[in-house]
Order: C-alpha cells, then structure tokens, then sequence
C-alpha cells in the first residue's frame, strides 16, 4: 500500500521542491514506485519533470472534482518508476473555491482522491506550498508523514514552533495517524554560525532531526536548468551523495 509523505515547511527557499523531486530521484532508483504531487501554485516541481500544462487537466481539478477519474491526471516523467501529479497556475485560485464549497469536506480531497489509486504506488511524495492554507491542510490529511527541510540561516528557527504546533493540531483536528518523521537541512556549510544553529536544532528536536545534511552545492542548481533531480544529472556530485545517504536514513 502507497506512503503519503509531505514536504512541508512554511518557509520559501529550503528546496522543498529540490528536495522532493531527488527523494523521488533516490526512490525510484530503489526499484521503488513513485507518485509526486505538486500542491504549489508556482508549480516548479511540474515544470522540472516537463509536465507543465494549461492545457491539461492538473492536481486544481483533482481538489475540485471529486468525480474525476486520477488516472486521466497522471503524467508519466522520462524517468522509469516516478509519475507526477501536475499543478498550473489555475492551483492559485483552488484554494478560494474549495473554501466556498461547503456541500462537501474541504480539508479531506486529497485524501480520497489518492485512495483510488493506493495499489498502484509504493510511495507518494507531496511537494507542498510555503503556507499553512487549505492545499496544505489537505496534504497534511493525506500524509502519513512530514518532513521538514530547514535552511540553515539567521531566522532558521523563525516560526518552527507554530509549524510543529500547526502539525499537531491537524493530527487532533482531522488526521490521528499524522507523524512528524522529523527535519533535515539543507544548503548545509561548514560556517561557525551554521554549526551553532545546527545544535541549537537539535536541542530543540533531539532525534527528530536527520543526521545527514544536504551540503549546499552548485549542481543543484545546474540540475533544474538540465529539469532533471541532481541524482539523476550528476551522479558523483556532493548533493546526490547526500541525498542518496539521507534518504536512507528516512525511508
């Protein structure tokens, strides 16, 4: 049966998208089949696996269709084991109209949807968008698990707490079986500060914070130009070793 896993943090710029996109990558490599799910509006994910579409039929219809059959969704990639849940920019305005709908559940569409197909995949990977709104509580629903990446920075531990706390709530509210599987760094360098932040992190969250940190490097970002997962385009660089090892350690 598939595992839901969201990447989730309220925070831009922690390489969410990046981050999805390569456990993916390390997954299917695995012999392991995968379903990503883009729930960001500025659909990065999508265009990185070049399924980008406004033409066709995106994860917006999926929230507000409920009669819409997943697999006339579905896009397959040009990598063997990993389809895609597509976004647009119609993402942007779903939010507004599932709020007001009210003839049926808002915060649990997701989760029907991909009960239809929870047969068909080994995992499903949920790249969700820089916000706490409806798109993210239906990921959240959805999940069996959450991921957290952190970059580590001045205001790392800006707004940690609420997002914990926001965690917990959507596990009492809607979803008991939610986990918070933990936090992992990424754009990691050997600085002073980032050591001292690095600590203070795990004080925090004590073995809830991964061992292996994504070190920041230049192949990253070469790698979304190539619209291919780092893993995949380079496979010595540092970040693919580090992907490759950390998502050991998580799944």
């Amino acid at each position: 049966m598939m595992k839901n896993l969201s990447i989730f943090n309220i925070k831009g710029g922690v390489a969410k998208t990046t981050s999805t996109a390569n456990f993916g990558a390390c997954l299917s490599q695995n012999g392991k089949k995968v379903l990503l799910v883009d729930l960001d509006p500025q659909s990065n994910l999508t265009k990185l696996f070049k399924a980008y579409s406004m033409e066709d039929l995106s994860i917006a219809d999926v929230l507000l269709n409920k009669n819409l059959d997943l697999h006339n969704v579905i896009k397959k990639t040009d990598f063997e084991n990993i389809d895609i849940l597509p976004a647009n920019v119609n993402l942007a305005f779903a939010e507004r109209k599932i709020l007001l709908d009210v003839s049926r559940s808002q915060q649990n569409r997701l989760s029907k949807a991909l009960e239809s197909i929870k047969d068909e995949y080994d995992y499903c990977l949920i790249d969700c968008p820089p916000a706490l709104n409806m798109i993210t509580v239906n990921a959240l629903c959805a999940s069996d698990d959450v991921l957290v990446p952190i970059k580590i920075d001045k205001f790392a531990l800006d707004g940690l707490e609420y997002l914990l706390d926001s965690i917990e709530e959507i596990k009492d509210e809607f979803n008991p079986s939610l986990n918070f599987k933990g936090c992992f760094i990424t754009m990691d360098s050997a600085t002073t500060v980032n050591k001292v932040i690095k600590q203070e992190l795990k004080n925090i969250l004590g073995d809830k914070v991964f061992n292996t940190t994504i070190k920041q490097n230049v192949k990253v970002i070469e790698s979304t130009f190539e619209e291919c997962p780092v893993v995949f385009s380079s496979k010595k660089a540092r970040a693919s070793l580090n992907y490759i090892e950390l998502s050991n350690e998580i799944f």
